[in-house]
């Protein structure tokens, strides 16, 4: 396993936990929309895919984007909006591929893959942020 990908799964791991730990139901399942995406992402073979318009990791990033937009439309906060707004960001790349045949392979890889980190950066510090731990507090000061 290559070095960024191993960077990339431990920062999904953490996400997906701080989101189980701390975030409420919101944060749970944005944090499985983008596990869902990598592990779909992982399957697909990667043979020299990105020398064009690389269409499954699109179709897998066009369905975490209705997740995210789902979950943006039923949710009363504002982080999933945040969220779909990078994943639409990811989404254009791969539109931007498929216009211009002049994109380098390796950019239009790194911006596909890395794209990523600023969602999961959300889901992270809206678990953090959403007082899982502080109501754990208050049922033990209660016991007391």
């Amino acid at each position: 396993m290559e070095p960024h990908v191993a960077t990339y799964y431990a920062v999904l791991v953490a996400t997906v936990v701080a989101a189980h730990w701390r975030g409420k139901s919101c944060e749970k399942a944005g944090a499985w929309i983008a596990l869902s995406g990598s592990l779909l992402t992982s399957a697909v073979p990667w043979g020299g895919i990105w020398m064009t318009f690389a269409v499954p990791i699109f179709f897998i990033d066009l369905m975490v984007l209705a997740g995210f937009w789902s979950l943006a439309l039923f949710s009363s906060r504002f982080w999933p909006y945040w969220a779909t707004g990078w994943q639409l960001v990811g989404l254009l790349i791969h539109i931007q591929r498929m216009m211009f045949d002049d994109i380098l392979e390796k950019p239009y890889g790194l911006l596909s893959m890395y794209i990523a980190y600023p969602i999961l950066l959300v889901i992270l510090i809206a678990s953090l942020r959403s007082g899982g731990a502080v109501r754990i507090q208050r049922i033990h000061a209660t016991a007391k």
